[in-house]
């Protein structure tokens, strides 16, 4: 690669960059008035929040003008790096435009072509999920986007994989530019059937009295077939009791026990199988405990089927005499 004089300036230390613009989310006045008033709430409900996230959605402007700006800032310098945290995945792309502990707002892009091939090249019937948090949606362009619509029971703390919960069609929905649409990812959920062009979406995740659970569907059985913990906080402490488990100290041994007492069944039962790497005595007797009067039947099951191996390997394993 033989690079231009720029880059070989910018490689060298020589390069001169432009005074970089004030472009974070917290230097925009729009922005920094609605965390002003996230702070001020006297109470973070959903619906407060939400109130406020359809004011902010009545008119986009600044949201244009910060764009714009932000293209300014990149055509003047080629080393131009945003002050914004990139997310996205395979099929969609996006910036996180504001952050607050109850509400976080993205700019994805969703590319008529990412969409055409994840149709074209899905393995298996795929999944519908229920995300158990309520978001808000204007599309800034619509893609000519039909969206396929689904409802399902709310999923609480005792809800099982085992009472073959199902999901079921709502309709359809033509998506149309500028149009604001509300989601309660606890009951509800959408997929997009198809679409003309490249969708531009403005996304409220709202933070707060979310479900427990993200529930997944089988879009052919329409039978729940996954979920997955939406409280970021117990997330944190599977990881960090997996952790605890690989250093493998005697003492760790106290508090992986004492979260086999959980409120969350997902985190007790995380917290159990970890215990059993490190004191199965221990583990043993929380098992037996679980599998007796733990309130969550998945747990009660899944308990009495890791005794029952336990103790068939432990026999296997026991010497064999006349």
């Amino acid at each position: 690669m033989i690079p231009r004089p720029q880059l070989q300036a910018y490689l060298a230390g020589s390069h001169r960059r432009p005074a970089p613009p004030a472009l974070h989310w917290r230097e925009q006045p729009v922005l920094a008035r609605l965390h002003d008033a996230l702070e001020a709430l006297p109470e973070r409900s959903s619906a407060a929040i939400g109130a406020l996230v359809e004011r902010l959605f009545a008119d986009t402007a600044w949201l244009e003008h910060w764009v714009a700006r932000l293209a300014q800032a990149a055509a003047a310098d080629p080393f131009f790096d945003p002050p914004l945290v990139v997310n996205g995945n395979k099929h969609q792309r996006g910036l996180v435009v504001f952050s607050h502990d109850c509400l976080a707002l993205t700019l994805n892009v969703l590319a008529i072509d990412a969409l055409a091939a994840k149709k074209a090249h899905r393995r298996g019937p795929g999944v519908i999920v229920f995300t158990g948090g309520r978001s808000v949606q204007k599309f800034l362009k619509g893609g000519g986007a039909l969206l396929q619509l689904w409802s399902a029971p709310p999923s609480d703390a005792a809800f099982s994989l085992a009472e073959a919960h199902r999901c079921a069609p709502a309709g359809y929905h033509a998506i149309e530019d500028g149009e604001i649409l509300t989601i309660d990812g606890r009951t509800q959920s959408y997929v997009i059937d198809h679409a003309v062009s490249d969708i531009m979406v403005l996304q409220a995740d709202l933070r707060v009295d979310r479900a427990p659970l993200l529930v997944e569907y089988d879009a052919q059985t329409l039978l729940a077939v996954g979920a997955s913990s939406t409280n970021d906080g117990a997330s944190r402490s599977q990881m960090l009791l997996s952790f605890l488990s690989m250093r493998g100290r005697a003492g760790d041994a106290d508090i992986l026990e004492r979260y086999t007492h959980d409120d969350a069944f997902y985190l007790r039962w995380h917290a159990a199988r970890e215990l059993l790497g490190m004191d199965v005595d221990r583990a043993m007797d929380r098992l037996r405990a679980m599998e007796l009067v733990d309130p969550h039947p998945d747990i009660r099951g899944a308990a009495r089927s890791a005794l029952s191996m336990l103790v068939g390997q432990a026999a296997g394993a026991a010497p064999c005499h006349a």
